[in-house]
């Protein structure tokens, strides 16, 4: 599913589309995926690559964290990436290292500092459990590997800045993976809301709804809040970081939770945020790990209609007013998913200086937000977030 031929990707350029009523489904769901730009200015393209591999050029990694999250960044980089290889991988749980070497071309290394001591290595991939996140990237940084870290970035906005401190020092690339902002439809939400079609955006809801964390081949150690933060930092960030791609950053948090299950015990498993933006616009989201039906979807409100982003970015609608301008389902889009859009901007950026499509920028406001829901938790009011 993941191999892709060098004409299905997205041709380079950008383009003003017209919307309306009579044409905006066609013109949305035949379309090539254009280029887009994020709220940094950087503008993405994805462009034709050549199947043929070079060794000489390719970007050589090291995956940091073999479990289920690492294996899906290494086929993607093994099926969709042509400049990229992942040449060795560590992880320090047996099932999840032995499951790497079973699946990929790639040595395994003993310890953490074998990989980063390795001079093959040009840049690591780091997808381990958050409380890691920091001081794996602040190691890889020291060892001159650039950096693409999977989010949330770290567990608090001081990680952040230290990360992103240590790459700019060394002069090294540090990308966090946001992948929401990145799925087919919502580079289509996005590029529609900044046409300006239906108007201002206004307001945003989004929830996301699951029955419980699911135990990995490196333990279950999504329920303790000194490891994965919760469900805002390790759920909630991937509804933050696509608000902030479509309104801007947010200025003020409140928050509202509990807990009301048995698998967590430290942390609330049910948390709603409710967020002002910069702009003056709102939005809500909210996060639960014990619902018993799973529930994906975000709605967008602008001044003269409404998008909705659907059953896990399945499908994507606009409204003006009752009238439905289109209804745009996933599987009849082309273009690359989110983690090969990421992954391939990584790659671009080391390689070729190429505008990455987030940063360590991005990855940080995301955690501001959700530390200061956790303040606001705390505090029972709102509070400021944390500006770079």
């Amino acid at each position: 599913m993941l191999r892709r031929r060098a004409n299905d990707a997205v041709p380079i350029g950008s383009r003003v589309l017209a919307f309306s009523s009579s044409h905006i489904c066609a013109r949305l769901a035949a379309s090539r995926l254009p280029a887009v730009t994020g709220n940094d200015g950087a503008e993405f393209c994805v462009a034709a690559m050549a199947e043929e591999r070079t060794e000489r050029m390719a970007l050589r990694l090291g995956l940091i964290g073999c479990g289920g999250m690492g294996r899906i960044l290494a086929r993607v980089i093994r099926d969709c990436v042509p400049e990229a290889r992942v040449v060795v991988g560590y992880d320090p749980f047996e099932p999840a290292q032995a499951g790497f070497n079973r699946e990929f071309a790639a040595a395994g290394a003993g310890s953490l500092d074998e990989l980063l001591s390795r001079v093959d290595v040009d840049a690591v991939l780091i997808a381990t459990p958050n409380h890691l996140h920091c001081d794996q990237t602040l190691a890889a940084a020291a060892a001159g590997k650039h950096v693409f870290c999977e989010k949330p970035m770290a567990l608090s906005v001081g990680d952040c800045d230290r990360m992103i401190a240590a790459c700019k020092e060394a002069s090294l690339k540090l990308m966090v993976g946001h992948s929401a902002r990145l799925k087919p439809l919502a580079r289509r939400l996005r590029e529609f809301v900044a046409s300006g079609e239906l108007g201002e955006p206004r307001h945003g809801h989004a929830t996301y709804l699951f029955s419980q964390f699911k135990e990995r081949e490196s333990g279950l150690w999504h329920v303790n809040r000194d490891r994965s933060g919760g469900v805002l930092f390790h759920i909630g960030v991937h509804q933050i970081d696509l608000f902030h791609a479509i309104f801007g950053p947010v200025r003020r948090v409140q928050y509202a939770g509990g807990h009301y299950g048995s698998q967590v015990r430290d942390f609330d498993d049910i948390a709603t945020i409710l967020v002002e933006f910069a702009s003056a616009a709102t939005g809500v989201i909210t996060v639960a790990s014990v619902s018993p039906v799973p529930v994906n979807e975000a709605v967008f409100v602008l001044s003269q209609g409404y998008a909705r982003l659907g059953d896990q970015a399945s499908y994507l609608e606009f409204w003006a007013g009752p009238k439905q301008l289109a209804r745009i389902e996933s599987k009849n889009v082309s273009g690359p998913d989110a983690v090969e859009c990421e992954l391939r901007s990584f790659t671009g950026w080391v390689l070729h200086d190429e505008p990455p499509v987030l940063t360590g920028a991005e990855g940080r406001a995301a955690v501001a937000v959700a530390e200061a829901a956790q303040r606001a938790r705390q505090t029972g009011g709102a509070v400021e977030v944390t500006t770079g």
